[in-house]
């Protein structure tokens, strides 16, 4: 069986979840239907609704079919984001996304002041380097790769390692917003002003002054989502 007709299942299948053709009050097809629809084969039919059960968002009841589980029921956060995208707007998940970061990312920054070594803030300043560079060159792609780095290189000088575990299967979605921001100057100015506060913070493993510098991130940063990010949901 091959993987890759496995993986194009999974994506037929959710496509259909998120247009609404197959919806949480109404069974999928019966197998051998399903795989006609999807054009593979029976076995590569029932792998693909497999992973998506492990993933929470399809439920098998014997004797009665296949179901949608309610989006809240996925325990996925990729294939939850992806669609929340076909619901929300860009706006919206970034505000969400800002809140579950601050939550978490505030109390990271405390423990990695606590917890810091050398490497660690070489590799911070390495990644402020790589983003400043990017900056001055136009180059958005760049600057959010170094942006997520930092944040992430954060995360794992915590070295609580839970934390890298929960954040980095956002690492898509929080890539696509900070796209869409950082294609403005101000608000890469601003972003660069707050990881030099932030980093100063960690250095010289201040916790309370590390946590309200990212505070300060967090809140700077949903300020520039709501302002700069479309209200519209993606079109279908």
């Amino acid at each position: 069986m091959s993987v890759d007709r496995v993986t194009v299942a999974v994506d037929d299948i959710l496509s259909r979840i998120y247009s609404g053709e197959f919806s949480v009050d109404e069974p999928l097809p019966p197998e051998a239907d399903l795989a006609t629809l999807l054009e593979v084969s029976r076995p590569t039919m029932r792998e693909a609704v497999r992973s998506l059960s492990t993933r929470g968002v399809l439920k098998v009841v014997h004797g009665r079919g296949t179901f949608v589980n309610p989006i809240d029921s996925w325990t996925d956060l990729p294939t939850m984001i992806a669609a929340f995208i076909h619901t929300e707007s860009p706006r919206q998940i970034g505000l969400q996304l800002i809140e579950l970061r601050r939550m978490i990312e505030v109390g990271a920054c405390g423990l990695a002041a606590r917890n810091r070594t050398a490497d660690d803030i070489t590799a911070l300043r390495k990644h402020l380097e790589t983003y400043s560079v990017a900056e001055k060159h136009g180059d958005i792609t760049g600057v959010t790769q170094a942006d997520l780095a930092f944040h992430t290189t954060i995360l794992k000088a915590s070295k609580n390692p839970f934390l890298s575990a929960i954040m980095i299967p956002l690492q898509d979605a929080l890539s696509a917003s900070r796209k869409l921001t950082s294609s403005d100057e101000s608000i890469r100015n601003r972003a660069t002003e707050h990881h030099k506060v932030i980093l100063a913070a960690i250095e010289d493993g201040d916790e309370d002054r590390a946590k309200n510098a990212m505070r300060a991130h967090m809140t700077q940063t949903a300020d520039d989502i709501a302002t700069h990010l479309s209200d519209e949901p993606a079109k279908a």
